[in-house]
C-alpha cells in the first residue's frame, strides 16, 4: 500500500475547504493536492464536524 505524502493543519483545512466548495468532489481534489483520496475525504468530514481543531496534528 502507498504511503501518503505528510501534509500541515493548513494543508488539510484548505483540502477539506476546497472539497466542500467543490460540492465533494474528493477524487479530484486528491489528484491536485497528491493525496489519497481517503485521507481527503476523512479530513473534510472531520472538518465539518469538528471544524480546524479536527485537523490538528496527531
Amino acid at each position: 500500500m502507498k504511503q501518503g505524502r505528510e501534509t500541515t493543519q493548513e494543508e488539510r483545512i484548505e483540502i477539506a475547504k476546497t472539497c466542500i466548495a467543490s460540492g465533494k468532489n474528493y477524487g479530484e481534489i486528491a489528484l491536485k493536492y497528491q493525496v489519497s483520496y481517503q485521507p481527503a475525504r476523512s479530513w473534510t468530514l472531520r472538518f465539518e464536524k469538528e471544524g480546524e481543531s479536527g485537523l490538528e496534528d496527531r
